[in-house]
């Protein structure tokens, strides 16, 4: 019979009892040794037996401009390239050191030895690390997909075409026009293909607006090349430095005005009505800004001097003074001003009246001459015919002189205060002697 007190007596079905459980017998602290010593064995075999390993880095965009010089010298450039999002590459060296790559870290670049002139070349693709100081030592980069690429190489120049607007679209407001139209900018610099650039006749910019314009207005406009028939032209490798430009739409008002003339060197108080003149054009059909032209009654032409310019009998060329900003859409420059002198007479009287006006305080000014001879005047048959010296003065106006001590000449201005008719022509002089108080 066994014997319960002792350990190592058998069991009751004669089995040897089970002796203490230690972490050795444990099956998972086991597994999870093995795994520890099996990392440790790679660590120690990458790092110090054998380094080398691969990776690959995919998504690795090409560099088309490196070693560009190739081609770039037979005055050739790129004119089509694969759509390719990016290149796979395999890495190569110390797996300790290129564990973390990444695309940014590579540059993948076509091989130009084999462009010679223009047309489709394959170009096999090459890669390098370009990030030495995270990646130093010997690191491989073989190109894997795609190892070629087909590219376009053609003869490329360049071409400044001005840029036309098109505003054949705008619906322009009644009594208003469109004077001009500007663009900006005013030209482009295409670069392509000679021989797609040969096809580009004009750059234009159409201009497309909902409503009627009665204002000057910029608006922006997507530029069309075009060829020498007009028609729209899509180029396959041309660039443009710019799709777009701002155009300005300068809207006009339109008015006929009545044109006026000015007359000056008439006496004081003279009623220029009692003129009978003409011109050659009334009117005067002009445009600009509706600001400046709303707030014009009538265009001038230049002025017109009695005293100096008045000779009966003959007509006058005037020069239609247009302001700033308005032109003449009459195409008209000059008129034509001539007078009816049918009810006209002239006479010359000797004047004796002689008169100095506004002469300054610290001035005495002595008129030496005692008449001023042989004065020409013109007016009305009737009044010139009543018309005596003792009526017409001589004045000298001091305030528009510049008095000196001693004797002068000085120019008198004829005045006829007993007719609004009258006016005298030529120009005459009295001698004075100016002293100070």
């Amino acid at each position: 019979m066994a014997n319960p007190n002792n350990p190592l007596a058998p069991g009751l079905n004669g089995a040897a009892p089970k002796g203490p459980r230690t972490i050795w017998n444990n099956p998972v602290f086991s597994a999870v040794l093995a795994i520890i010593m099996g990392f440790a064995m790679w660590i120690i075999v990458t790092v110090y037996i054998d380094p080398q390993g691969s990776t690959t880095v995919t998504g690795v965009p090409i560099n088309y401009t490196s070693g560009a010089s190739t081609y770039t010298a037979q005055g050739l450039d790129i004119v089509e390239k694969p759509d390719i999002e990016g290149v796979t590459v395999k890495v190569e060296g110390n797996s300790t050191i290129i564990g973390n790559i990444r695309s940014a870290d590579i540059m993948v670049y076509p091989s130009y030895a084999g462009v010679s002139g223009a047309g489709k070349v394959t170009l096999r693709l090459q890669a390098r690390v370009t990030n030495t100081t995270d990646f130093p030592g010997d690191i491989e980069c073989t190109v894997e997909s795609p190892s070629t690429i087909d590219v376009v190489f053609d003869e490329v120049s360049e071409k400044t075409v001005p840029v036309t607007v098109d505003a054949s679209a705008v619906t322009i407001s009644s009594g208003y026009m469109l004077n001009k139209t500007t663009a900006v900018p005013a030209e482009i610099t295409l670069r392509g293909p000679t021989s797609e650039l040969d096809q580009v006749s004009s750059i234009v910019a159409p201009v497309q607006m909902d409503g009627e314009l009665a204002d000057t207005t910029t608006v922006p406009a997507t530029l069309e090349l075009r060829d020498e028939e007009g028609n729209a032209f899509t180029p396959q490798y041309i660039s443009m430095e710019s799709d777009s430009a701002n155009v300005t739409l300068t809207v006009y008002q339109v008015r006929e005005l009545p044109l006026k003339v000015d007359f000056i060197g008439a006496p004081n108080g003279f009623d220029v009505e009692s003129l009978h003149y003409s011109l050659s054009q009334q009117t005067l059909c002009v445009a600009g800004p509706a600001r400046t032209i709303s707030a014009l009654e009538a265009l001038t032409v230049t002025d017109f001097d009695l005293a100096r310019e008045f000779e009966p009998g003959r007509d006058y060329q005037r020069l239609i003074e247009l302001p700033a900003g308005i032109v003449s859409l009459d195409g008209v420059t000059n008129v034509t001003l001539d007078f009816d002198t049918s009810e006209m007479a002239s006479t010359k009287l000797n004047v004796s009246n002689i008169r100095a006006i506004n002469v300054p305080s610290n001035y005495e000014l002595q008129i030496l001459s005692s008449i001023v001879s042989g004065v020409t005047l013109y007016g009305p048959a009737d009044e010139i015919e009543k018309l005596s010296a003792d009526s017409i003065v001589a004045q000298i106006d001091c305030q528009s002189l510049n008095l000196t001590v001693g004797q002068q000449t000085i120019a008198v201005s004829i005045q006829i205060p007993s007719s609004s008719r009258i006016f005298a022509t030529g120009s005459y002089t009295v001698q004075c002697e100016v002293t100070s108080k």
